[in-house]
């Protein structure tokens, strides 16, 4: 069956995998859910300790670099004419609760653009919806008067509640570029359009 512009529309099956089975398998039997269904669930993985086992890695949020497979995917532009738009993407959490609804898809909470500022996050949803993090970088611009960065900084310090760990990328209707994260490190990219370009993990 062709779908759209020639491209054929695939049946639901063709996106189950052994190991995305197997993975699921394990983790309903650990009771659990995962962040990221890349790491392995063997032995103590997922702690400190075990992540040290493996000598001299480069860490993050207490696991080492190698296992992450970054699935959020986020963008933010402004225009020439000052217009701001925000797109988000999630993975989501494997062995997730029935009817669990991610922080992506909610305007506001994971992803919103106005006329100040554009804003796309990462990190754990629920923390992130209760925040309404995105929203609010713009509503502080708005409301306290402050620029890009120091409300990002603001969002990222005060609306975390419980020791949610997020990040944030931003950018402003006047071309500032900033981002925002309280855990170890975000992977993150940006371009101006007098062609300097940024990528990063760490603060």
């Amino acid at each position: 069956m062709m779908f759209g512009q020639g491209v054929e529309l695939a049946d639901n099956g063709y996106f189950i995998t052994e190991e995305n089975v197997g993975m699921l398998k394990q983790a309903k039997e650990a009771n659990t859910i995962l962040f990221d269904y890349r790491i392995p669930l063997t032995g103590t993985c997922g702690t400190a300790a075990a992540a040290a086992e493996g000598g001299g890695l480069q860490m993050m949020n207490g696991l080492p670099l190698s296992v992450y497979a970054p699935e959020t995917v986020g963008c933010v532009v402004v225009d020439g004419q000052g217009r701001c738009a925000a797109a988000t993407s999630t993975g989501g959490l494997m062995n997730k609760m029935t009817g669990r609804i991610g922080d992506s898809p909610i305007i506001g909470s994971g992803t919103y653009a106005c006329e100040v500022c554009a804003v796309s996050c990462t990190g754990e949803g629920e923390a992130i919806i209760r925040g309404t993090l995105a929203r609010d970088v713009a509503a502080v611009m708005e409301y306290k008067g402050l620029p890009l960065q120091e409300a990002v900084d603001y969002v990222i310090k005060e609306r975390l509640d419980d020791g949610g760990k997020a990040g944030l990328i931003a950018v402003s209707s006047t071309g500032d570029v900033t981002y925002g994260f309280n855990c170890n490190g975000m992977f993150r990219g940006y371009a101006t359009e007098d062609g300097f370009m940024h990528v990063g993990i760490w603060d």
